[in-house]
């Protein structure tokens, strides 16, 4: 797996970590800051191996370089110049290099972000999307589920790397209160012994209630029959 700018696929290398040739979904996520107009921003991008639960995460290397060596911050990444990225497998690198130098020459390279890109030799294609800060470098996360099998390549385009997540929604607690006051011998928590007993807790809780209301009409003037 190859995650770098379609423009510079001459120097693009695999990752360490590899998966099986097949047909994978490319998932491209896109979103737009509120209030504005623009086209969105592309905060990530992955590329789904298994459609399993990741359990995990871990950066994706190249040959010779160590995680380990990594400061707080600081990841490895690949480069971009052209503002866009992309993921393709390495078997069709060199065929995909010189397509996307035939699509340069003709149109403004721009246009690959509109249309898949596919080798006739070896089937390999790549579609390309916007990068999320434009030129820089950007790093891939390797997903792998609770097996140790990987379920996901994920390119972060760092749009939401210094955003701070919304507080979480605590639904209301409130309850409500009857106006009437509480029966002293409310027995609701605890279990009926018989059907006898069930009778003569509701019928105290029904006169509980008529007598309540028939003293409310009382102090407000009203007769009770």
């Amino acid at each position: 797996m190859i995650a770098t700018d379609p423009f510079l696929l001459d120097d693009a290398v695999p990752f360490t970590i590899t998966v099986a040739p097949g047909d994978y979904a490319v998932l491209i996520a896109s979103m737009r800051w509120e209030g504005t107009d623009g086209e969105g921003e592309t905060p990530a991008v992955m590329v789904r191996i298994l459609d399993k639960p990741t359990a995990g995460w871990e950066p994706a290397l190249l040959p010779g370089q160590d995680a380990r060596l990594l400061g707080a911050g600081e990841f490895f990444g690949f480069g971009v110049d052209a503002g866009m990225g992309c993921f393709l497998d390495a078997s069709g690198r060199e065929e995909l290099g010189r397509l996307v130098e035939e699509l340069e020459d003709e149109y403004n390279e721009m246009d690959l972000l509109d249309s898949e890109l596919r080798a006739p030799e070896t089937g390999t294609n790549l579609i390309a999307y916007q990068s999320g800060l434009g030129d820089g470098s950007y790093p891939v996360w390797i997903g792998r589920d609770a097996d140790g099998e990987v379920t996901a390549f994920v390119a972060d385009m760092l749009i939401l790397h210094d955003t701070d997540s919304l507080p979480p929604t605590v639904p209301s607690t409130a309850v409500y209160l009857p106006l009437t006051t509480s029966v002293t011998d409310d027995r609701r928590e605890a279990p009926f012994t018989d059907p006898g007993a069930t009778a003569t807790w509701m019928t105290t809780r029904i006169n509980h209630v008529i007598d309540g209301w028939a003293e409310h009409r009382r102090s407000s003037g009203f007769d009770v029959v």
